[in-house]
């Protein structure tokens, strides 16, 4: 109702100048007639007032059927430019504005085949990508067969660092899945109720070789906590923040470690889940950033060779599950990662 009111108003203000001289006309006419002094001057000028508004009525009734008319077969013409639909709207104008319609019509046209010409392109890359990241899965297997057979005959360091190796690679590839599959129209989640300290036991035990070579000590402080949620997804999670952690490890400090604890949080009804560690930390100028695409931070040798991706696949993953993430840091002493899962 709001709506055409309004419509009508500003057909009104359009056409002040034809109201104002409809307006006119009446008065001139009523005018002339009581000049005349007619006795039947009320009943004739009252006929002649319905009169007018009926026709201002019915004309502006056919303009605004007219203009939601051009509006419909405009925006047509705009969600498909092809021949049909600029007919249509040729039809609407003059000669005057044909030419310039003809040359919007033509580079819409040209617009969208480029466009559809460049989805094609990315979505040929995106499959060939994941192709390829499943078919390098079958030689890294290959690989960790072979390191946990032919394990006796490597010097102990040498098969630790081959181990730490593979598992790079392997997180690496796994990375670019997880990002194909976050760029994906349809999001295959299982949702059900998953045990927090099981995985963070399964990622634990997948990054073992990492820690060893690293010599970062995790501590597991997970109760038997369940949540409503993916557990691929939270795998995926926790394998790039336990990596994030890994590889921001302080060195110089006699003892590294990372902790995963849990508690509930009854005023918010959520279960916190914290990923903590004693590394390099980050600085309070980067963590409101931490979480874009390609950033790296500072200029830490270790984040020159990052590529900033493991932090925004967290905080993505997390988006679509649902889960807040927040993150606190106090830098050179350590970096705190906070997953909350509402309570099903």
């Amino acid at each position: 109702m709001i709506k055409r009111f309004r419509k009508i108003i500003r057909i009104c203000r359009e056409y002040r100048a034809f109201l104002g001289l409809f307006l006119l006309m009446n008065l001139l006419f009523a005018f002339f007639l009581w000049l005349t002094d007619a006795p039947s001057f009320w009943a004739v000028s009252g006929v002649f007032l319905c009169m007018t508004l009926l026709l201002a009525g019915s004309v502006f009734y056919v303009i605004a059927k007219k203009e939601e008319k051009q509006r419909n077969v405009f925006f047509a013409f705009l969600e498909n430019p092809n021949r049909s639909n600029q007919t249509n709207v040729e039809m609407l104008l003059g000669d005057r504005d044909k030419e310039q319609l003809i040359a919007v019509g033509e580079r819409l046209r040209e617009s969208e085949q480029k466009l559809q010409t460049e989805l094609r392109q990315r979505e040929d890359y995106e499959e060939y990508i994941e192709m390829w990241a499943h078919e390098v899965k079958v030689p890294l297997s290959l690989l960790t067969l072979m390191l946990d057979n032919r394990k006796d005959e490597m010097s102990r360091i040498v098969h630790q660092r081959l181990v730490y190796v593979s598992s790079q690679i392997q997180d690496n590839v796994t990375q670019m899945l997880y990002y194909a599959r976050l760029k994906a129209d349809h999001k295959d989640y299982l949702l059900e109720m998953v045990r927090l300290n099981e995985c963070v036991e399964e990622v634990a035990l997948q990054y073992e070789p990492v820690f060893e070579e690293g010599e970062v000590k995790v501590i597991c402080e997970v109760s038997d906590t369940s949540v409503f949620t993916d557990k691929k997804g939270i795998l995926m999670i926790l394998g790039q923040v336990l990596n994030n952690a890994y590889k921001y490890r302080d060195t110089e400090k006699a003892e590294r470690w990372i902790r995963v604890s849990d508690k509930r949080d009854e005023s918010r009804n959520k279960i916190l889940l914290t990923v903590s560690d004693n590394g390099i930390g980050v600085k309070q100028s980067d963590l409101p950033f931490l979480f874009e695409k390609g950033f790296t931070g500072d200029n830490d040798e270790r984040k020159k060779k990052a590529t900033g991706m493991g932090l925004y696949l967290v905080e993505q993953m997390a988006r679509n599950l649902k889960i807040e993430v927040d993150v606190q840091s106090v830098y050179g002493q350590g970096f705190e990662l906070i997953l909350e899962f509402p309570v099903v």
